[in-house]
């Protein structure tokens, strides 16, 4: 597996004249919600916006020519595949911006592109924030204000299997991976990934401190993997290194978004396959700056 991965400073030029619609989040009090939308906007690009809505629903607005063609909410398992394939998509080279998208839509999003509706060539970006608003010293993030109840994310609900592998990718909340472990039952392998920055590699132990607790209560035998959080490709082949093709797996992404990419790419080879959740609810302003932003060519997974 090549790993195609850049920084935005060297394809980007690359990007403004071969990209022809952008994917994005309704843009919030994080700067870095906003770069992509504003970049693409201004090179009068053709612009989706997204924002989960209650019972299921997903808010949209589409943008042409700087102008607002249309604006709705529908419902994301149903009307959403089909607004994707009514606005063109399997024509197009697309960028996914996940900075902007919530983990649930990247998930999504991503088995839509895969699988479903096939863009002609297909690009992810990620941007690195210089810091985290609520960090206390060391170790003290508090990144999201409410922590809701497990479930599957849409399009990758499996039946409960009596032998599970349980793969775990871990971010600075630890009490996100008690409330996994929780509601997984039948675990017969445990896997946990940790991510740390390439820039901040600091950060690795504040996962490892966060989550020290509720791995030392665990009685399975198991090794802590460590991976890039910033990697959709590394964590794409960790979770092929670790798990066998006819194993039944449970992925909880707890950490980054391109961890949370790399899942569901995993998933879209691997049918046995189910994604769990937790679905926090992030708080509004919770990074500062722009650091790194990293562009991801993921056209080598499109099922074509």
């Amino acid at each position: 597996m090549i790993r195609e991965e850049y920084s935005f400073n060297d394809i980007a030029d690359y990007l403004y004249d071969n990209n022809e619609m952008l994917i994005a989040g309704v843009a919030n009090d994080d700067e870095r919600s906003r770069f992509f939308f504003e970049q693409w906007n201004e090179k009068s690009k053709d612009v989706l916006l997204l924002k989960r809505a209650d019972k299921g629903g997903v808010f949209y607005q589409y943008i042409k020519n700087k102008n607002e063609v249309q604006r709705d909410i529908i419902d994301l398992c149903v009307a959403l595949p089909r607004l994707l394939r009514a606005l063109k998509v399997d024509e197009k080279s697309v960028l996914l911006d996940m900075s902007s998208l919530d983990h649930v839509l990247i998930m999504f999003l991503t088995k839509q592109l895969l699988i479903q509706v096939i863009p002609r060539t297909l690009f992810a970006a990620y941007i690195r924030p210089n810091s985290y608003s609520n960090q206390s010293g060391n170790i003290g993030f508090s990144l999201c204000s409410q922590v809701m109840a497990v479930n599957s994310v849409p399009g990758f609900a499996r039946r409960e299997c009596d032998k599970q592998t349980l793969c775990s990718f871990l971010g600075f909340e630890g009490i996100r991976l008690k409330g996994i472990l929780e509601s997984v039952h039948n675990v017969d392998k445990f896997v946990p990934f940790v991510a740390f920055p390439s820039g901040e590699p600091q950060w690795y132990n504040v996962t490892m401190w966060n989550s020290m607790d509720t791995l030392q209560s665990e009685n399975k035998d198991f090794a802590i993997q460590k991976c890039f959080s910033e990697s959709i490709f590394e964590a794409v082949n960790l979770l092929r290194q670790n798990i066998q093709q006819d194993e039944r797996v449970v992925l909880a992404p707890l950490g980054t978004r391109p961890h949370s990419m790399a899942c569901a790419i995993f998933a879209c080879q691997h049918p046995s396959t189910r994604i769990i959740y937790d679905y926090v609810i992030e708080n509004s302003h919770r990074a500062e700056g722009i650091a790194n932003i990293t562009i991801y060519h993921l056209s080598s997974f499109l099922h074509t």
